[in-house]
């Protein structure tokens, strides 16, 4: 597309937990109160079980919201109207997957189909007049900005000078040298 452009992928704040703390606070307030309390449980349930079988896969756990994708924002900058770009941003998240959930006229919202209800994968995109600023997973963005810059035609590549080939081949024998001195 020769009439728009991509701006970096940037990590995009994520939204205030618990009561306006900071998601790092929530999380840590969560686990210093969640994983006691999972553990005193637990050991009411089965008082016979090993601690180690109980504490191990709840730390297990712990590393869980940890491997969630950190949200991105793409910005989509046009030179157009950016409403246009709608039917090419729908088709190409439809190819990743997504679809459209919720739709307003400053904004559209798409969900993954087939995920698990409390996992969502979600993409935001909020429209301004010549910008599509779409908020959603990292992979997930870069994934739709190759998709939307198209298939980008490589240039061949340039044929070798004399120079350059012999060049390589006294650096290939000078390091066989090498190796072969090493082995010595």
């Amino acid at each position: 597309m020769k009439s728009v452009m991509f701006s970096e992928i940037v990590g995009a704040p994520r939204r205030a937990g618990l009561r306006g703390l900071s998601p790092l606070a929530a999380y840590g307030i969560t686990m210093a109160i969640g994983l006691p309390l999972l553990v005193l449980v637990l050991r009411l349930v089965d008082p016979e079980a090993p601690l180690a079988c109980i504490v191990l896969p709840v730390l297990a756990g712990l590393a869980l919201p940890l491997c969630t994708s950190a949200p991105g924002r793409l910005d989509v900058s046009t030179r157009f109207d950016a409403r246009h770009m709608r039917t090419t941003l729908d088709s190409a998240l439809g190819g990743l997957g997504f679809s459209e959930v919720c739709a307003g006229p400053d904004g559209i919202r798409y969900a993954k189909a087939g995920v698990s209800s409390w996992r969502t994968h979600s993409v935001s995109v909020r429209i301004r007049p010549h910008v599509l600023e779409v908020v959603g997973p990292i992979p997930t963005l870069r994934a739709l900005q190759v998709v939307l810059a198209g298939p980008a035609a490589a240039p061949p590549p340039a044929p070798l000078s004399d120079r350059e080939t012999v060049a390589g081949a006294i650096q290939i024998s000078d390091n066989a040298e090498r190796v072969a001195g090493m082995a010595e």
